[in-house]
């Protein structure tokens, strides 16, 4: 990697932990105004805290979305070619504007559209493009819609590219790449972030019970793995699948969850879902903060970059 590269790729870097703790702030802000104002959360806002308190920003998250734009290998396309960009589940927008800034800083012409079912999250996006636009070149356009990713309003054939990052173990896997496969050009590809099953050890039998009930899809090998047999039956061809293992100790959990306000969200989650009662969602925290406060709880993940190709 050059000198410059590397520059870059540390910018991005710095980019990410400075954005990462909007996660967090938008997620808390939110539980504790519904909090104070005793306010029935919607399915809708509780797929907006589902989603905020998902966010994996350790290192090898960061590292990974940051190894997502280079697979996307924008340098390659000619000067002269508007390069077309869907970002479906773009969220907060982070990562959209990260894809635009490159195509800026390679002097590419481009035109990206983040795509997400959450209106709260669709108008946070519009409010950082807002206010980072100015950097962006004048020949790349960012466009940030609402929408349901199984029922697309694009034309056949638009896209050169569609990007997922931790969206398609959401919705119906076979759907979404049938409609994915729609929308792309022939020989556009889908690059797609996504965890395999990550498992949770503990000496706490119980903790592991309990969370085995809250993430039962586990057992199939998780997003990651399922894409790996689905996408060749449905006219893709796999170019590449870039797996990432990482452990983390009880210690670190607990470090990135302070005052676990994570774990509090994820446990009014799983009442609110029917997947567990007020009851064992109380029991269920209390075990895994002391199985994280004493060291007595690891937890292994996988997270898959697959490169595929529409044939």
């Amino acid at each position: 990697m050059s000198l410059l590269a590397l520059s870059r790729h540390k910018e991005n870097i710095y980019l990410y932990v400075s954005i990462r703790y909007k996660y967090k702030t938008i997620a808390t802000s939110f539980l504790r105004t519904t909090m104070v104002e005793n306010k029935k959360l919607s399915t809708e806002d509780f797929n907006l805290v589902e989603h905020l308190l998902r966010q994996r920003l350790s290192p090898e998250w960061v590292q990974a979305k940051q190894r997502v734009i280079e697979i996307m290998k924008l340098e390659q396309f000619d000067n002269n070619q508007e390069i077309k960009i869907l970002d479906i589940g773009c969220g907060l927008g982070i990562d959209l504007l990260l894809v635009a800034e490159e195509a800026t800083r390679l002097g590419k012409t481009l035109s990206i559209t983040g795509l997400d079912q959450n209106s709260t999250l669709i108008e946070e996006a519009k409010a950082l493009y807002i206010k980072q636009k100015d950097q962006l070149a004048s020949n790349v356009a960012v466009e940030i819609v609402r929408g349901d990713i199984l029922q697309m309003k694009f034309d056949d054939n638009t896209f050169d590219i569609v990007r997922s990052d931790i969206t398609l173990q959401h919705v119906d896997l076979s759907k979404a790449l049938a409609e994915i496969k729609r929308v792309l050009k022939v020989n556009g590809r889908l690059i797609a972030l996504e965890g395999g099953s990550g498992n949770l050890y503990s000496s706490d039998e119980t903790l592991i019970k309990t969370y085995d009930a809250v993430l039962p899809n586990r057992r199939d090998g998780g997003c990651g793995i399922r894409l790996q047999f689905l996408l060749p039956k449905l006219g893709f061809e796999i170019k590449d699948s870039n797996p990432t293992a990482f452990l983390q100790t009880g210690e670190f959990l607990a470090s990135q969850d302070k005052d676990w306000v994570k774990l509090k969200g994820m446990g009014e989650i799983s009442v609110s879902k029917g997947v567990l009662t007020e009851d064992e969602s109380q029991s269920f925290q209390k075990r895994y903060m002391e199985a994280c406060n004493t060291n007595q709880v690891l937890a292994a993940s996988i997270l898959f970059i697959i490169e595929a190709v529409k044939c």
